[in-house]
Parts: structure tokens; C-alpha cells; sequence
């Protein structure tokens, strides 16, 4: 696992915005790493990516030692997207080596730099859902957008638990 995780990350533009609003401002997360693992998960569940956004000079960074104190939630978070992701049509042995045998393939470093920015789009596709879901219009005080957050949390249980399935395990697999 050369290299995955182990450096900083530089969020830039909305993303980066996004990011300090949710942490400083509406306090919805405590660290910068938080919102990036639940980008990640935001991401997969909504099918959402973005591409790096340079419209502001804003920027945001996670730092290794977050990274490394996040390790293994990271990776975990990483392997499934690669194993469940839709945008790239991909079959299943070819999802299954980008999971989990291309961050050790020494031979092609690029390979995991590619997918590495391929789990980013992911990621900042689920920070964008979250500040939208959480944040944009749905109030003024951490208060409110903590209100705003568990009925998000709500309806993911819902969704999760059959009641209103938005999306279901079957559709992800």
C-alpha cells in the first residue's frame, strides 16, 4: 500500500469551503478528516464525483498524521469504492484488482495515483451532497443544521432499514 494515505491532502476551491464551514462553522464534524471519510461514503451512496475545483483560492488540508491516525477507516473506505462505484462500468475482476491489488503494485505507481484521484472525485462529490443536504438552506445556527442532520440521519436509517429505500445494499452490489 505504497503511498495511500500517507501525505497530505489539499482540498481547493468550494470543496475546501465546504470543508471548513461544516467543521468550524455549522460544528457538524470536529476534523477535516471526518468530512473527507464521510465524502467518501456520500459519495458512493449518491453517485456523486467532482472534479477539483480551482474557481476560489480557498484551501483546506488534511494532514498525514490525520491520515495516519485514520488509516485503516480510510483504506477501508477506499476499497469500497473501488469494489461499488457505478460511474465506471468496470467488471467485477477488474474492480477487484483496482480494490485491492493495484495500491501494491510497485511496478505501476500510476495506477494508484489514478485511482486514488478516482476516490477523491468520490469524496468531493460526497462533500458537495453534504453541504447541500446539511447546509444550503437549512438554516443559519449549528443548531438548525444539527436539527437538519438528524433528519438526514433519519432517513438514511429508513432508507437503510427498507422503509423508504432510496437505495438498497442489492442496487449498490
Amino acid at each position: 500500500m505504497s503511498d495511500m494515505f500517507e501525505n497530505d491532502l489539499t482540498l481547493t476551491g468550494k470543496h475546501a469551503t465546504y470543508v471548513k464551514y461544516l467543521v468550524n462553522d455549522a460544528k457538524l464534524y470536529k476534523r477535516y478528516i471526518d468530512v473527507y471519510m464521510n465524502g467518501a461514503v456520500f459519495g458512493l451512496l449518491h453517485n456523486r464525483t467532482a472534479v477539483v475545483d480551482k474557481g476560489s483560492t480557498d484551501r483546506a488540508r488534511i494532514y498525514a498524521d490525520a491520515f495516519a491516525n485514520c488509516r485503516m477507516q480510510c483504506v477501508f473506505l477506499y476499497r469500497l469504492v473501488m469494489l461499488l462505484e457505478k460511474s465506471s462500468k468496470l467488471e467485477v475482476p477488474e474492480r477487484i484488482d483496482r480494490a485491492f491489488r493495484d495500491d501494491a503494485n510497485e511496478d505501476d505507481p500510476e495506477k494508484l495515483k489514478q485511482n486514488l484521484e478516482f476516490f477523491n472525485s468520490y469524496v468531493r462529490g460526497g462533500i458537495e451532497e453534504i453541504y447541500e443536504q446539511l447546509i444550503d438552506g437549512h438554516g443559519t445556527t449549528p443548531e438548525e443544521y444539527l436539527d437538519r442532520a438528524m433528519e438526514v440521519m433519519e432517513q438514511f436509517h429508513s432508507d437503510l432499514k427498507g422503509d423508504n429505500p432510496a437505495v438498497s445494499f442489492e442496487e449498490l452490489m
